[in-house]
């Protein structure tokens, strides 16, 4: 998404500069896609740290080896705001992983237990704390057009049953 995103920009501004008022409704609406799905993902990398980042040490290790796709991020209007929590925890990983390595070293097991004392001690006062993220599923008026033929076909598929083919027909 954050390739796409920096794709589309960087294409557009070569084509228009850095000025958003030449811009198609179109180009305009596919960035303004992108954005939002970023800022989507950065929400729930924000909450995740907030309030289960000792759960989730793996991605905290991801977010610290593909950091580069953060910075990015860090003069954009409107997502900068979303990645000072991010920056602030590889900020300080990184801070305990240079003191690790100069004293020992650090492999790619000694990360991921600097990333675990991280996250059992981190003090939750150094983090802007954002909302909890509440997500409802809204069911459509004619799901069943979609979910049956669906159940059906693992039905069909994934059962050990033996199914005539011939006479099978989905409506």
């Amino acid at each position: 998404v954050v390739s796409t995103q920096s794709t589309v920009s960087s294409g557009i501004n070569a084509e228009y500069g850095e000025g958003t008022e030449d811009l198609t409704e179109v180009q305009a609406a596919e960035i303004s896609t992108l954005e939002d799905v970023i800022r989507i993902f950065l929400e729930v990398f924000n909450c995740t740290l907030c309030y289960s980042g000792k759960n989730n040490t793996a991605l905290i290790y991801e977010m610290l080896h593909k950091r580069e796709v953060f910075t990015r991020f860090r003069t954009h209007p409107t997502l900068s705001e979303h990645v000072a929590n991010i920056e602030t925890v590889l900020a300080c990983l990184t801070e305990r992983l240079e003191l690790k390595s100069e004293q020992e070293g650090v492999s790619v097991t000694g990360v991921q237990e600097v990333i675990e004392e991280l996250a059992r001690q981190w003090p939750s006062d150094r983090l802007q704390m954002t909302p909890v993220l509440k997500f409802e599923y809204i069911e459509e008026s004619e799901s069943n057009e979609f979910f049956v033929p669906y159940i059906w076909t693992l039905i069909f598929s994934e059962s050990s049953l033996y199914w005539d083919t011939s006479r099978i027909t989905l409506r």
